[in-house]
């Protein structure tokens, strides 16, 4: 009899480890393969729809807005056949380019839908004011430092000519004559 329990308790704790393997080894396999087993049609699909943001994504106005495509412009599918979605949204100064595609199940809003946006920030109207704005204030800039140049050139050439030179000569000469006389006065 004592064999036999000892049978039972084995046979028991047996089935414990491998239960235990068992899902252990199942966990594994399911976390091998959503981080290593992907759809090749899904990377497909992700790669063509971040190609066709960044095409529409470069199209904008020099104030930053996003030129639309025209409807029906987007004319690819994505690898399962349906046709790519291309939508445009803004918030604030940003607006954003979204390319979709309804993925394996072929019906958008839905978990695997694929996407890939692009944004841009916009003024508006206030893009070519501050062009303009700039534009100004860099020419007022240069003006400024031409003037200070040529006023740097004036200076350096009245004192480098020697008719200046030799007054200035004089006017020490004076001024030391003078304080000779003063000197003079004073002591006599």
């Amino acid at each position: 009899m004592l064999k036999q329990e000892c049978w039972l308790m084995r046979s028991t704790r047996l089935k414990k480890c491998n239960k235990v393997a068992t899902t252990t080894f199942m966990l594994m396999i399911s976390l091998f393969c959503l981080l290593g087993c992907s759809d090749p049609k899904n990377e497909q699909a992700l790669s063509q729809v971040k190609r066709i943001t960044k095409e529409y994504d470069k199209k904008t106005t020099e104030s930053g807005v996003y030129i639309r495509a025209s409807e029906g412009e987007l004319k690819e599918k994505d690898p399962w056949g349906t046709p790519l979605v291309l939508s445009y949204s803004q918030g604030g100064v940003a607006e954003m380019v979204t390319v979709t595609s309804a993925g394996r199940d072929k019906t958008f809003h839905t978990a695997d839908d694929v996407e890939a946006q692009g944004i841009a920030v916009n003024f508006k109207g206030a893009g070519e004011g501050i062009k303009k704005n700039i534009e100004e204030t860099s020419a007022n800039a240069a003006k400024g430092f031409v003037k200070g140049a040529v006023k740097g050139v004036k200076e350096s050439i009245k004192e480098s000519l020697p008719f200046k030179k030799k007054k200035k000569d004089v006017e020490e000469k004076d001024g030391e004559a003078a304080e000779a006389e003063t000197k003079a006065r004073e002591d006599g």
